[in-house]
């Protein structure tokens, strides 16, 4: 027994270092595209837009090229417990399905070849997925091996084509894609020669250090686009930040200072602007107009419209005491200016010298009306066509008394329209009662209660923007 050992143990040896000699080459391009291919993925998934990237494809290439280089060992194997055969149709299967993440890479590249591209990546789809079938079939990896090297030439010669076609316009990424192709051609036209015996010398296939090279071009070029990406984004975010600014700078910065009156008014933007708006006319002692506006749409559009709406309505303060009026004003001036879009709007108007209350709206959610001393709430509508959208708009208002002790409550649809998880509405019954159940606290809490319950509603971010403004007459 101690004889077999000392012969078995030098030829185990040996067989092992001729192994790692073979395969050292395989194993080390093998662990370094891997660890590549994951890089690319994560970085994808960190920095993901809504643009078509090629980090995914990239990612994929990478992987499954470096896993078949281990698979191909003889020494990788030797570390699992699988099968010697299970490797041989792992590298097979990969072998077939390897083309489709760079046809999809080239494809977004080359945006006007992507309809062909995208026939080629779902060819190449149907002939795997045949050949992965054929395998298991005929119990032999790489049966289908003479049809996939004929569209692995067809491949080559299509990127080659592409990449040197007339008319292309050079560029750092067009160099790349230029050597990558070029190495691997090269190196498999090399190993194809010393398979004939035409070339002959005493080292491993060549052709894993072209599509190494390849994959390196294809990596410079992700890291350029990444990069390019990070400066796209991150002049849109200064870009977004001088937006959210303006925006501010045309929110009333303070609540006004009315005599007979109490202010609060909470805005709560969905995204880094908006498109609601408010707004408040002083007319001098004890006279207060207050505006609250909804510009469809979101974003950088409704809040560029915003800014239409606050010009709108500073033009209108000679007649702030009519809120039909008011409408009219600023539907004239916003006629044909809003690319399509339209807005909402609810104006009040509280002359507290003279006890009375005038409202008027375009196309905008009820006027709440309560008082403080009482758990009743009722709806006050008065509504015209929205702003902005037809000349032969009309605009009606209605007058009441008002007394001391009542309270008002204009907002945005994004109030009512907060939905849950289970896509329930917030609705207005359920800001009625928000407001019935705060009838004894000041504006400034139960503003803070009505948006803590829509918060706790929605147990989510908004998905509308939020805008609120409560006036009690003191």
């Amino acid at each position: 027994m101690v004889l077999l050992a000392a012969v078995l143990l030098p030829v185990t040896r040996a067989d092992v270092q001729r192994m790692l000699r073979g395969d050292a080459l395989k194993l080390g391009l093998g662990v370094v595209l891997i660890a590549v291919g994951l890089a690319a993925a994560a970085l994808y998934a960190r920095v993901r837009s809504d643009r078509e990237s090629i980090l995914p494809w990239f990612a994929l290439f990478a992987l499954l090229y470096g896993v078949r280089l281990l698979a191909r060992t003889e020494t990788f194997p030797l570390f699992s417990s699988l099968p010697a055969v299970f490797w041989g149709y792992l590298a097979s299967t990969i072998t077939y399905l390897i083309p489709i993440p760079a046809v999809l890479l080239l494809r977004t590249v080359f945006s006007s070849w992507r309809r062909r591209l995208g026939w080629f990546a779902v060819l190449i789809a149907a002939f795997a997925a045949c050949a992965i079938a054929s395998d298991a079939i005929l119990r032999r990896p790489d049966s289908a091996r003479v049809p996939n090297n004929v569209i692995a030439i067809a491949f080559m010669t299509v990127s080659l084509v592409l990449l040197f076609r007339p008319g292309l316009r050079t560029s750092g990424d067009l160099r790349a894609l230029r050597v990558g192709p070029v190495a691997a051609a090269i190196t498999a036209v090399v190993d194809n020669l010393r398979g004939l015996g035409a070339l002959s010398w005493p080292t491993s296939d060549v052709e894993p250090l072209g599509s190494t090279v390849l994959i390196a071009c294809l990596g410079v070029i992700a890291t350029r686009r990444v990069i390019k990406d990070a400066q796209r984004l991150f002049a849109l975010d200064k870009e977004l930040s001088i937006a959210r600014q303006i925006q501010a700078s045309i929110l009333p910065r303070a609540m006004p200072r009315v005599a007979g009156f109490a202010v609060a008014a909470r805005y709560q933007p969905m995204t880094a602007v908006a498109g609601d708006f408010y707004d408040f006319l002083e007319m001098g002692e004890r006279r207060l107009g207050i505006l609250v506006a909804d510009v469809s749409g979101h974003g950088v559009p409704a809040a560029l419209i915003a800014s239409m709406v606050k010009v709108a309505i500073a033009a209108q303060k000679p007649r702030a005491d009519r809120p039909a009026e008011v409408l009219a004003g600023m539907n004239e001036t916003l006629l044909g200016q809003l690319g399509g879009q339209y807005v909402t709007a609810a104006y009040l108007f509280l002359d507290a010298q003279a006890g009375v209350m005038r409202y008027s709206a375009a196309g905008h959610p009820p006027l709440l009306r309560s008082r403080r001393d009482e758990p009743r709430t009722d709806e006050l509508e008065e509504n015209g066509l929205p702003l902005g959208m037809m000349d032969i708009a009309r605009y009606e208002q209605l007058e009441q008394p008002l007394r001391v002790g009542d309270r008002f409550l204009l907002y945005t649809d994004g109030l009512v329209d907060a939905t849950n998880a289970a896509g329930e509405f917030f609705t207005l019954e359920r800001v009625k009662a928000a407001v019935a159940a705060g009838a004894g606290l000041a504006v400034d809490g139960l503003a803070d209660v009505i948006v803590e319950k829509t918060r706790v509603w929605t147990g989510q971010a908004a998905a509308d923007d939020l805008t609120l403004v409560l006036v009690d007459c003191v």
